[in-house]
């Protein structure tokens, strides 16, 4: 009887010892998790993701802007520094073109990277879906952008154009961006996005 309580308090200590996955939710403001232990998830708890996902179109004359979105659940962040964490994040891509021709493609992109992807959206603490990362690669440029949901099938997709840093790599001299970033965008600023 000694050895089957002792056998059952072992395993009752192992099991409280393992680690456990402590879950965020994406929208709480206060929350801090720390992002190399491995243990953190900062998830979409409400599905607010789920409303963003799919294919959105803005045609105007002879110019079309499609924004492709797809959420990642559970994301692992695991590829630079100290990062080991895991979070819910929508990542895509977008194709403009004006007259037929494509002008910006990004649909190559892979989106299992964590970091340096041209779309990259996720669920900020005020409950907007709001871009870590819009490139605009045919200007060299970064944009902050904020999607709102207008009705089931609408989204206003507003840009802002953010400050512009260029680095020299110290070791081989590779500038990043290539070139300066040049004026304007290539596509609008502002658009109404309609679900395909």
């Amino acid at each position: 009887m000694k050895k089957i309580f002792l056998l059952a308090t072992i395993i009752f200590l192992f099991v409280q010892c393992k680690a456990q996955n402590h879950i965020v939710n994406l929208t709480d403001c206060d929350s801090y998790f720390d992002r190399s232990s491995g243990d953190y998830y900062n998830k979409d708890l409400n599905n607010v993701l789920d409303k963003y996902a799919g294919t959105w179109k803005w045609t105007n004359g002879n110019r079309e802007f499609t924004l492709t979105l797809t959420k990642q659940v559970k994301h692992h962040f695991n590829q630079y520094g100290n990062d080991d964490y895991y979070e819910d994040r929508l990542v895509g891509y977008y194709k403009y073109k004006e007259n037929g021709l494509i002008i910006a493609d990004t649909s190559s992109d892979d989106l299992s990277k964590d970091y340096g992807l041209n779309v990259h959206f996720i669920l900020n603490c005020h409950s907007q879906i709001s871009a870590i990362r819009f490139q605009d690669y045919k200007k060299y440029k970064n944009f902050d952008v904020i999607l709102e949901s207008l009705s089931p099938t609408q989204v206003k997709m507003n840009m802002y154009e953010t400050e512009h840093v260029i680095t020299i790599n110290k070791n081989t001299g590779v500038r990043n961006p290539p070139n300066d970033p040049q004026g304007g965008s290539t596509f609008p600023m502002e658009m109404i996005l309609t679900k395909q």
